[in-house]
């Protein structure tokens, strides 16, 4: 899982040095896919095999000629660059991702649950302060808290417990 959120820097090459945990929740894997985050946010996202299979598995419940099903495969599976992770925990993006990105020099990592993003950090910043007025909301407490409820139903009657489990 990619939680938090870290400082890298990005050097002359394009090379960028994946947070340890990040490459933990990658499960040993030396591959990574990144691609423009869909959400005109302006950062990158990426994950790992997992993450695409899923997404191969969610495509395959879409329609095959939908139009969401294309665009998903247009601008996250035809558009990800696939990256192979050295020995140190680097990759190198590609100029393109880097150009979208805003990226030079510092950046920030931060975790998505299943993917994580890599930001411009003034971008982050403003990102988060958009996120920040948005959680903070009444409507968004309350259905973060509905929604939370009905998955622990669901844990508990399945025998896996409630919190923490």
């Amino acid at each position: 899982m990619f939680v938090s959120t870290y400082e890298g820097a990005i050097d002359a090459k394009g090379r960028v040095s994946i947070p340890a945990p990040f490459r933990a929740a990658l499960g040993g894997s030396s591959r990574v896919f990144v691609w423009q985050a869909p959400d005109g946010s302006g950062a990158l996202e990426g994950g790992g095999e997992e993450l695409m299979e899923l997404y191969r598995e969610t495509l395959a419940e879409l329609p095959l000629q939908s139009p969401i099903r294309e665009a998903i495969v247009t601008c996250i599976i035809a558009a990800s660059a696939e990256l192979k992770i050295d020995d140190t925990g680097r990759v190198k993006l590609p100029e393109d991702l880097c150009e979208a990105g805003e990226l030079s020099g510092k950046i920030k990592f931060s975790g998505q649950m299943d993917s994580f993003r890599i930001w411009n950090p003034e971008r982050f910043s403003l990102h988060q302060m958009r996120m920040r007025s948005i959680v903070t909301a009444p409507e968004t407490l309350d259905a973060f808290a509905s929604a939370y409820n009905r998955v622990r139903q669901r844990r508990m009657a399945a025998g896996r417990g409630g919190e923490g489990s």
